[in-house]
């Protein structure tokens, strides 16, 4: 299988979901730092795992680690549940926060 490069600039013009082009700036800015949490989360879990089986941890060790279907299951269900508290707001029908 060969890798695809992607350019690093998109082309067409950025999308818009707010009158206020400075809301989407920091929606944007927003969910990336979201991510970051996420890839975050996800290395300390790595980091723990590896901890708990062999007391150790080597940088080969974290970049090479085969994540376990039922590993990859328990993250997801955290993503889901992390997006869902953080953009709880705007995922309801009404905009409102609910009881969380």
């Amino acid at each position: 299988m060969s890798e695809r490069i992607l350019p690093r600039v998109t082309k067409g013009r950025r999308s818009t979901f707010f009158d206020d082009p400075a809301v989407d700036q920091v929606m944007t800015f927003f969910l990336e730092l979201m991510t970051e949490v996420m890839v975050l989360r996800d290395r300390q879990d790595t980091l723990e795992r590896l901890l708990e089986t062999k007391g150790t941890v080597s940088r080969a060790d974290l970049r090479d680690l085969p994540v376990a279907p039922e590993v990859e299951a328990e993250r997801t269900a955290e993503r889901a549940a992390f997006v869902e508290r953080i953009l709880r707001i705007h995922l309801s029908p009404n905009g409102e926060q609910g009881d969380r």
